[in-house]
């Protein structure tokens, strides 16, 4: 961590460089501009010393071809149109005055004679000057001939009258670019122009920067200023020529060049500035060091606090603000100390029981283990919950189901003993560690734990019975981590409540049942969408009505690695894990989509469909049903939905409204494996159902159990005395039926008449035993006629 000093100091420059940074390139950069400024302004006196240079030069040359004109003998040879004359005359005053060419248009424009061979295709050029010299007087025209840019001054010749008109002209070549140069200080370049490109003539100029040059769009484009810059260079556009070709000449200065004497300026500013932030950083570096003592004292004092040192004395000097914050210091140290005892009591234990809470299973678990493992002994870990807790907390409240776990809290203290650790996982389980016990002493407390919880808590001057699940694994027996052990003991539990045993161990085997069953859950919807789960039908047979023959929806799993799973076990396994409704919901959609299929062959039967205790809890379950009818256009006399009267009890407001709905929808409704729980007809009566369907329990054996008998024949009874239809599912022999029809019962299900089938299975019987019926009745009629 960077010290306080430091970061000071840091501070300090930084604001001492920031200003001096800011005064620097403020005035480096006013300064360079006002440098490049005078450089524009030296470019602009360049341009116009340059034009200047240009005319004086031209002027010289008028003088030379003004003196080829007056020559007498010049004349006559043009009037007489001798062309050998007149080159002659042309190449001897060329020489002497040291022209590179001298030539003579004749007044239709076209070249008489010259000094040197001149291409036809030269022709056109001078008749485009034509007009231009037809005036009369003398002409300055930069010409650009064979890629050589010429200066050609044109004056007519009169004998008296004009009968032509004289051209001298001398080759702008490196040595006049040179001179200019040595005039001006510029570089000069001379190009021909057109509308895309400019080509270069001469110039003082290597051939990369020509290149270049040659290769800036400002050439071509047009400009509203003659001078213009580049990233290094600055260039002066000057015209030379327009017609009859466009002639320029750029000056250019390197950018480094102009700011040459700007640098020793830029080099003192910068010295200046170094030396005054080395001045600032010794003055930063003192005063620093004078406020920063006595917050490295209190930087001392802090990280003995942090390190939990609580007590150290600490000695306040002086009345300033440091003596002041030193004394703030003393006080907080207190403060912490109490606040961090309380911040981790309340961290690490439950606030209703005082017990310690979930984040500290692990720890108590690991020194159990050790404990153990140095005594030589085993630790036993046992998960506790109360029976029915939900119920004390439903009907004697929140407060009174309080008061249960601080008192039960108190009794598990009191077993465990010294030598014990008891935990509050949540809710009303409780975590019980033991580790100065045998095996069988420990089990032996474990039972002494679940008998003692028959004696009643006395809350509020009343008694209540809340007697205890235990699950519990042995360390080392039933597994040496401490995550093992929790989980087999949880498991250990769940057997304990789902079989009302009150008390189990863990028992080999439940791990590989607990990974079978989140394998069930994992697998389930992706089975559900690519066929592995499938519909079957088990056929119902009612033979006094008029179409005797329905059926029920039952779901098949067939598991490409586990094989066959049985209906309850995944039914259970999704239920526990909440997704029970998509499988319903599939299985109505799937037994809508058959009748719709039956009903269009004229085949009207009605199919059971069973819901769960969760099924009935959704509030759009009869949306659903009644979008599925619309949609397949099937009645809804054709559904009959299977319940049990526990699942109906779980909630039984919001179960008995959703019952209603589809009752008052048209569907039938059914009470399953009646007489498994603790169904009575007096209750019966209360819900809006149309039939009930006896457990099959009580009809297997029928043929042999006058028990049975009793029982079915009894609630056939009671049954159609409260108006409800029966169904005995079971039926497995001819004498089970027969005796069941006897008695009265409606419906017969079972494997006498078929199992359970899939979809086009299930019509394939549908169809033969809709004809055997037809066949049957055809034998009465005719025994009776």
């Amino acid at each position: 961590m960077m010290r306080y000093r430091i970061k000071l100091v840091l501070i300090l420059l930084g604001m001492v460089v920031l200003l001096q940074a800011s005064s620097y390139i403020a005035t480096r950069t006013v300064i360079r501009d006002a440098v490049i400024d005078d450089v524009y302004r030296e470019l602009d006196r360049g341009g116009s010393l340059f034009s200047q240079l240009m005319t004086t030069r031209a002027r010289q040359l008028a003088q030379s071809v003004n003196v080829l004109t007056d020559d007498f003998g010049f004349k006559q040879a043009v009037a007489s149109r001798e062309r050998a004359t007149i080159r002659s005359a042309l190449t001897n005053h060329a020489a002497r005055v040291d022209a590179d060419l001298a030539l003579v248009i004749d007044l239709d424009g076209k070249l008489a004679a010259s000094s040197g061979e001149l291409s036809a295709e030269r022709y056109e050029m001078f008749a485009e000057l034509k007009a231009s010299l037809a005036g009369g007087g003398t002409r300055y025209a930069p010409l650009v001939i064979d890629g050589t840019l010429y200066q050609v001054v044109f004056s007519p010749i009169n004998a008296p009258v004009r009968i032509g008109t004289a051209g001298i002209g001398f080759e702008i070549d490196q040595a006049l670019s040179d001179h200019l140069k040595s005039l001006t200080d510029l570089d000069v370049s001379f190009l021909l122009q057109d509308e895309a490109s400019a080509h270069y003539l001469s110039g003082t100029l290597d051939q990369a920067a020509r290149t270049k040059l040659q290769e800036l769009p400002e050439l071509t484009q047009a400009q509203t200023r003659n001078v213009w810059r580049t990233d290094d260079v600055l260039y002066n556009r000057v015209l030379i020529a327009d017609q009859p070709q466009t002639v320029i000449a750029v000056l250019q200065v390197p950018l480094a060049r102009a700011l040459k004497p700007f640098a020793v300026l830029d080099t003192q500013l910068l010295t200046l500035a170094i030396s005054f932030l080395v001045v600032a950083g010794v003055i930063a570096l003192i005063l620093a060091r004078n406020v920063t003592e006595p917050v490295k004292r209190l930087a001392g004092i802090a990280r003995t606090i942090a390190q939990g040192n609580y007590d150290s004395p600490i000695a306040a000097q002086g009345k300033d603000e440091f003596a002041e914050l030193t004394r703030a210091f003393t006080s907080m140290q207190s403060a912490i100390s109490e606040r961090e005892r309380k911040i981790v009591f309340q961290a690490e234990h439950d606030s209703l029981t005082g017990l310690a809470n979930r984040s500290q299973v692990f720890p108590l678990l690991q020194q159990a283990v050790a404990d153990a493992d140095q005594r030589g002994g085993v630790a036993l870990v046992a998960v506790v919950d109360i029976y029915k807790f939900t119920q004390i907390n439903d009907t004697l409240g929140a407060e009174t189901g309080d008061q249960v776990l601080q008192e039960l809290a108190s009794r598990l203290r009191l077993f465990t003993g010294a030598d014990g650790r008891v935990l509050r996982l949540g809710s009303d389980e409780f975590l019980l560690l033991i580790t100065d016990t045998s095996v069988d002493e420990g089990i032996k407390k474990i039972w002494e734990l679940r008998n003692g919880s028959s004696q009643p808590l006395r809350i509020d001057a009343s008694d209540i019975r809340a007697e205890l699940n235990v699950g519990y694994a042995v360390y080392p027996l039933d597994g040496t981590r401490s995550e093992l052990l929790l989980r087999r003991a949880n498991l250990a539990l769940n057997h304990a409540r789902q079989s009302y045993v009150g008390v189990s161990g863990y028992h080999s085997g439940w791990d590989e049942d607990h990974l079978r069953r989140l394998q069930l859950l994992s697998d389930f919807r992706p089975a559900l969408e690519c066929g592995e789960i499938a519909l079957y039908f088990q056929p119902k047979i009612t033979p006094a009505a008029s179409f005797p023959v329905g059926g029920e929806a039952l779901v098949r799993w067939h598991h490409p690695q586990l094989g066959f799973v049985n209906p309850e076990e995944f039914i259970n396994v999704i239920e526990s894990a909440g997704q029970i409704s998509l499988l319903t919901r599939w299985v109505i959609e799937q037994t809508i989509i058959l009748l719709a299929r039956l009903h269009s062959e004229s085949q009207h039967l009605v199919i059971s469909i069973n819901l769960s205790a969760l099924d009935l809890l959704e509030d759009d379950l009869c949306e659903y049903v009644t979008a599925l009818l619309q949609k397949y256009r099937v009645g809804s006399a054709c559904l009959c939905f299977e319940v049990t009267e526990s699942a109906i009890m779980r909630e039984a407001d919001k179960s008995l409204g959703n019952l209603e709905r589809l009752h008052q929808l048209g569907a039938l409704l059914s009470i399953d494996d009646y007489g498994t729980g603790y169904s009575s007809l007096s209750q019966l009566k209360k819900l809006p159902v149309d039939e009930l369907k006896i457990d099959k329990s009580f009809v297997l054996d029928l043929d042999n159990n006058a028990d049975d008998k009793q029982i079915v024949k009894s609630t056939i009874e009671l049954s159609h005395s409260l108006g409800l239809k029966v169904t005995a599912e079971g039926v497995e022999t001819a004498l089970s039926r027969d005796w069941l029809l006897a008695n009265g019962c409606d419906t017969l299900q079972g494997y006498y008449y078929s199992k359970a089938l899939p979809g086009a299975e299930f019509e394939q019987w549908l169809k033969r035993f809709l004809l055997q019926q037809d066949g049957e009745v055809e034998d009465e009629q005719i025994h009776d006629s």
